[in-house]
């Protein structure tokens, strides 16, 4: 398996988790967290095959997607753990609503990859938004 493919199924793992984080996953396509989603697979070049795949999988428990985050995200450069976590920022702000467990699972993987949060800030400017 690839580094960026890895890098693709971890920003899906961060999605999924981050989108539930809160309790709510949310489907509908004027959601702002699943607009940010969206807006994540056309800049990162995830597909619809790839997409549906990962979502039809058996994706285990919260804790089993954050263990497979950080196994897919170990072997990513370090950019590319700043921008799992750029995307990750986008999602938790989406719905204007930070969540605590948003927060908690953020501080989690940033902490993880010894990330400083200014470099996540710097990062961000560059992503689309939907706002």
């Amino acid at each position: 398996m690839s580094t960026k493919l890895n890098y693709k199924s971890g920003l899906l793992y961060l999605y999924w988790l981050m989108s539930g984080a809160d309790g709510k996953k949310n489907f509908d396509p004027d959601d702002p967290e699943w607009k940010t989603m969206k807006l994540m697979r056309e800049e990162e070049d995830i597909n619809d095959d790839d997409f549906n795949t990962f979502i039809n999988s058996d994706l285990g428990s919260p804790e089993d997607q954050l263990r497979n985050v950080l196994r897919n995200l170990d072997n990513a450069s370090h950019a590319q753990k700043v921008r799992a976590l750029s995307w990750m920022d986008l999602v938790m702000i989406a719905d204007g609503d930070i969540h605590n467990k948003e927060y908690e699972l953020y501080n989690r993987v940033k902490k993880h990859f010894n990330i400083d949060e200014e470099e996540v800030k710097k990062d961000k400017l560059q992503l689309p938004s939907i706002f």
